[in-house]
Formats: structure tokens, sequence, C-alpha cells
């Protein structure tokens, strides 16, 4: 898993403090918006000038002489649709994480939740019910059931930032689309645009799925997140204005009643929080703040929101029309639906004679049975919800699934999805790999493309020893491609410091390329994997310091480099595979990497190395930057980290961390908490004893 933290940029990922803020990228996915149409800034401008006059004639008035707000019914819903998209990890969240967020949307809206008696006095007579409610479709487009919950296998749950992505969108003039996903590229946790700031397409939210929901994969600080990006979808701004970065300066939402702030980033002052003009508090408990104690709407937003329903703009007037909530099932109710079939199992890999578990994963609607059908398999047929199964022969195998409930049935096989291997290791003594025999895969070598386009191969022009190499033309690659090789078994019981080592070549396009290469082993047949190496950027390339290469890299034998990795701790493992993962930069597409003469080397003299110092991969990036940058590094165990930021004479600028870190991947986002001038600064990495420090170039 990985873990980000910030400290003051707005549009970063986090996950493991919680009181770290939320950051939206709503403004910058705008910006980006309007660069590529200049005619929908104009119009946003146009109507932000009228909304402005409006809302200041409104004010004077007590809010109470609209006349679009008069004339609208007193409460009104909009029909709600998520797009989960997935590849069968935590981010394919539960029914119930989905309905909890529902209720959690529903409570704000309709200043119904529990903490809008904690609202501070100043606020209390504004603080608004917004009278919006939010339900489940229970018809989509085309007329046919569902539960409002739809799932998608889809690579993009890496989420690319791109139009493209926006494969599944429901007509915005009838639902509110919501995009679930695992990641999204430009850092942000979640964003959508104001209404008629993009097209049909992508008039949606997207959102991270630990932003959804209080349980499951959710959590109750970061569950008002999708609160905040409704309110941009209903034509709110940040309470200080059109950036992602509070606290840079004073600015304000257009809704006169938001008094002018600087924004609050993960802070609460309730109190003395009169920054921008001296007396008057400002709203820091607001939806739209990045506080983490917000808790309120304002009467100025409420009538900015109902607004933005009754204009045809995004064809918001439509949503919360009768027909609309007929046609899309929330007015009457529809009916209970046909469950659509999909399943998943607990591993890929397993020896003969091990347990493996099938889990019904079936949406739509609730299933009532199940009937299940492993070829091969020990029991060959079930009709248990969650079956157990096992496999005697070693093969590759499929299994099928049927749900059924009182509106239908559905059925799905899935092909080839579980490789067995016998708990024999194919290879019982020395084992080297130079490619020269066959191409890969082959009965040594499997190859998963995980993600689609060009994957792990043999090539004949570029070897360092031989003929043939394996790799990878990453230059075809896209954004977090991920691709799999794992070699054959092999038994490493009872032998003395045995290593593992290979040739590796890479060239980085440029200083912030982080292309990715990782290395596994498995001892219960890859069933599961712990982490030996982790290199990418700088520490993967072999070129050498500062030398980059933005053509297709095909590397000569003097930019080979040979890792050696001690493997003490397989010692007596009877069934040991390896697995090379590559990971594409998150951002574009990378350069080639070339893996050779990889050895199971049974003396080890001279080959150990620590494992933290191959598993770590700490690097700063980018770097040299304008001081928005990142420290990385990553833990296979629980250790305590210290990080501290020095000048060029060792004096101490600024300490980012100094506690106990879980394993996992991790971002450190250095912002503006410390004031970096233009300079060279050391930043120095303790890990459990060990220190390590890169440079650090401020232009």
């Amino acid at each position: 898993m990985k873990k980000i933290i910030t400290f003051l940029f707005g549009a970063a990922l986090i996950t493991v403090n919680a009181q770290t803020p939320f950051p939206c990228g709503t403004d910058e996915a705008m910006k980006k918006e309007f660069q590529l149409h200049p005619e929908l800034y104009q119009q946003y401008l146009e109507r932000e000038a009228a909304l402005a006059q409006e809302d200041a004639i409104a004010f004077q008035n007590g809010y109470g002489s609209n006349v679009k707000l008069n004339s609208m019914p007193p409460v009104y819903t909009i029909p709600v649709v998520f797009h989960i998209l997935h590849q069968y990890g935590p981010e394919n969240i539960s029914d119930a994480q989905v309905y909890d967020q529902m209720t959690i949307l529903n409570n704000d809206y309709r200043k119904l939740n529990a903490d809008i008696s904690n609202v501070v006095a100043g606020f209390q007579s504004i603080a608004a019910d917004v009278e919006v409610q939010f339900a489940l479709a229970t018809i989509d487009p085309n007329g046919n059931c569902t539960n409002g919950i739809v799932r998608h296998v889809d690579a993009n749950t890496n989420w690319p930032n791109s139009a493209s992505a926006y494969a599944y969108t429901w007509p915005r003039s009838k639902y509110l689309n919501i995009y679930v996903v695992k990641t999204i590229s430009s850092g942000a946790a979640g964003y959508t645009y104001l209404p008629g700031s993009t097209g049909a397409s992508s008039d949606a939210i997207v959102i991270l799925n630990g932003y959804v929901g209080s349980i499951g994969t959710g959590n109750t600080t970061t569950s008002r997140a999708l609160t905040h990006e409704v309110g941009h979808w209903l034509n709110l701004q940040h309470v200080w204005g059109s950036t992602n970065n509070p606290g840079v300066s004073c600015g304000n939402d257009g809704v006169t009643d938001t008094p002018v702030t600087k924004g609050y980033y993960s802070t609460c002052p309730l109190t003395n929080c009169d920054i921008c003009n001296a007396g008057v508090d400002e709203n820091v408990q607001n939806y739209m703040e990045y506080s983490y104690c917000s808790n309120m709407f304002t009467t100025g937003q409420k009538t900015r929101m109902r607004t933005a329903l009754t204009s045809s703009t995004a064809s918001r007037n439509n949503l919360w029309t009768t027909a609309n909530l007929a046609a899309t099932g929330v007015s009457p109710l529809g009916s209970v639906c046909t469950p659509v079939a999909d399943f998943d199992n607990s591993t890929n890999y397993a020896c003969t004679n091990t347990n493996v578990t099938y889990y019904d994963l079936s949406w739509n609607g609730q299933p009532t049975s199940w009937s299940w059908s492993f070829p091969g398999g020990n029991p060959s047929t079930s009709t248990d919800s969650i079956p157990v199964v096992q496999y005697p022969t070693a093969g590759v195998y499929s299994a099928s699934f049927t749900v059924t409930n009182a509106a239908g049935s559905n059925s799905v096989t899935k092909t080839n999805i579980i490789t067995v291997s016998n708990a024999t290791a194919t290879y019982q003594s020395g084992w080297q790999e130079s490619f020269e025999t066959s191409a890969i895969p082959n009965s040594d070598w499997t190859i998963n493309n995980l993600t689609g386009g060009v994957t792990w191969t043999r090539t004949s022009n570029a070897a360092v020893t031989g003929t043939y190499c394996m790799y990878l033309q990453n230059t075809s690659n896209t954004g977090l491609g991920t691709d799999e090789a794992i070699s054959p078994s092999m038994n490493v019981s009872g032998l003395t410091s045995p290593t593992f080592s290979f040739k590796v070549a890479h060239a980085q396009k440029n200083s912030s390329q982080l292309d990715n290469l990782k290395l596994y082993s498995s001892t219960n047949c890859g069933q599961t994997w712990s982490q030996k190496y982790n290199k990418s950027g700088s520490s993967l390339q072999t070129l050498g310091t500062g030398i980059y290469q933005s053509a297709a890299f095909t590397p000569t034998a003097a930019q080979w480099r040979q890792e050696n990795i001690n493997i003490n701790n397989l010692l007596f493992s009877g069934n040991v595979m390896f697995k090379f993962v590559f990971i594409c930069d998150s951002t574009t597409s990378g350069n080639n990497i070339y893996i050779d003469d990889i050895n199971l080397n049974f003396g080890g003299v001279g080959m150990e190395e620590n494992v933290l110092d191959n598993t770590l991969n700490f690097f700063v990036a980018p770097n040299p930057s304008n001081g928005q940058t990142s420290i990385n590094f990553n833990l296979i165990e629980k250790m305590p980290v210290k990080i501290e930021i020095t000048d060029m004479l060792g004096r101490k600028v600024e300490t980012l961390a100094n506690s106990n870190y879980e394993a996992g991947e991790y971002r450190i986002n250095i912002g503006e908490k410390a004031n970096y001038s233009s300079g060279i600064y050391f930043v120095n990495l303790k890990v459990g004893e060990k220190t390590y420090s890169k440079k650090m170039l401020i232009e």
C-alpha cells in the first residue's frame, strides 16, 4: 500500500495521518480544461460575474428574495450512480461502503449531521439545510434494472486524468456520476468541475476509494470529501477562492456570507481566526475548507447551489424533475435487480493440494443462490457462497459461476485464472538463466501483462553475454503499466549463504522519470511474495549520475550493472520462485529495461548486500525543483524513521518525521511549512540505526 504524506501542497494524496488535509484537485483540473477550451473559460467568467451580482442582492435581502429559489420544490432529489473502477483489489469497495457514503452525504446536505451542534456561535444562524437529497438510481440509461453501483474491471482505476478515462459516464442531465478509483495521477484525492466547465462525458466526480464513506477502505476523518466535491459540482468554490492551495493569500468564493479567508490546511482554529479582516472570524468549519472540522454550509452557499440546479448550464435543472426521477427509478423505487455474476479467488498461484478460496463479487442485485464449477478441482462443484477448493494435479485451471435471485440468473466463466505448481521444485541444484534456450513465456517463465500494452519478451539486440536477454520496450508503455516475469521454482534447502544475482540496464529519459523495478521471492508456489529489491528513477538507471537518454534505450556492454541480492532468509526453503515486477512511470512512457545473466549462486562469497539498501528506494523528485518536491522511500517492515532537512552548513531547517512507520511505500511532500530559499540542502533519512543522505537543489 502506498502511503503519502503532504504538508502544504494542495494536490497530493494522503492516507497516513488522520489530521492531514483533504487535497482537492478541482481548480487545477478546471484550469487544464480552460487551456484546452478557452470558450468555456469565457462563459465561466460571465456566469461568475452574474452570480456575484445576484448573491450581493440576495445577501442584502437576507437571501429571501430569490424568485428562482422560491419557485423550486422545498426539497429535491438528485439521482446518483457510482462507477467503481477496480482490478479486484481493495479499491473494489463494498455496496455497504457506498450506502454509508450516501447516508453521510444526505445528512450533510440536510443539516442532519451529528456534529452540526459543534458549529461555533458566530455561524449557527447561517448554518443551512441545503434541502437537497441524493438517491441511488434504480434504472440505468437503457431502462435496465440497477442498484446505482456499477463495477468496471479497468486499469484506469489508476486514474490518468484524461478524457478517455470517462468511458462509463451516464447522461449528466439524468444522473450525478461518481467514479471511485484506486489512485489519481495528479496526486489529488478527488476532483470535479463546476457546471459548464467541461464536456458532458467528464462532468463527473472522481474520488479515491479511501475517501468514500467511513467504513471499509474509508474512515471517519476523510468521509466528508464527497460532500466537498458535490459542493463543487453544484457550483461552489473553495471558500478562499479559485485555487487548490489554502493558506497562501486572502480570497473569497463569490458568496457574501462566507467571510474572506486564506483557508485552513488540516488545522481548526475556532477562535481568533480573523486573519484577513480583524474582528471578522472566518468560516473554518465550512465543507468547502480543508480544515478537517467541516460541518456546515452557509445560507449563501445554499442559494448558490440551488441557483445552479435551476440553471440549464450542464443540464442541472433536469436532474430533480418529476419526469427524471421516474426515468431513473428514484421515484417510485425500482424493483429487485438480477445480479451480475463476478468472482475473485484468494490467489492466482498455488501448490498442489493447498486451499484456494473463491469469493462472490456479484453486483447489481443480491444473489440468493450460488452455483460453481471447478474443472480439475476438489470439489469440482459447489453451492457455497465462499467455496474452498484444492487442486491435486499441477496445471492451469478455469472456473465458472452462476448467481440467482428472484429477478433472474447470470453466469460468468474465467479461463486460466489459477496456476497450480508441484510442491517439488523444478530445479534441485544451481540455476542460471541467460535466455538463450527459448523465447518467453515458456515452461520455465510466466509473463503477466497486468495493464495491457507491451510486456516482457526476449530480444537479441542487447544481451550482455550470449545472444539474448529479457527486455521490456517501455517506450511504448503507458503510465503505471505493470508487468511481471515469474521464474521457475528452485530448491535452496540446506545450502549455505545463497545469493541471487542478475544484470540490469536501464536509462532515464529525464531527471523526474520514475520507472520502477522490484524483485520478490515466494516459498509457497506464488501464493504470497516477499520483496527483495526495489529501485526506481536515478537508483535504477545504469548510465551514470546525471546522464539521461530521451531516445529508446539500447545498452552497450558498459551500461549494464550487476545486482546481488542476499537471500539467507530463504535457507532451508525447498521451493523458491522469484518475480520481477516493472512499473512504468505514472505520468508518461519511460525508457526500455533489460535483464540478463540471472544466477542463483550457492557460495555467496563477497556478494552479500544489506536488504534495506536493496529495498529502501530512497530518492527526492523532482530534483532540482522550485520548492515543491517529495521524499520517497519504501519499507518492507515496520521501522523507526527520522527525516531531517539541513542546509550546506549542517544547520537543521526542518524535521519532517520522527516516529515508527509501518511497511509500505511513502511519499512525503515538502511544501511551505519551512522557508526554503534557493540553494543546496541535504535530506537525511534515518531508518533504524542507518542514515542515508540525498542532496536537494532548490532553484
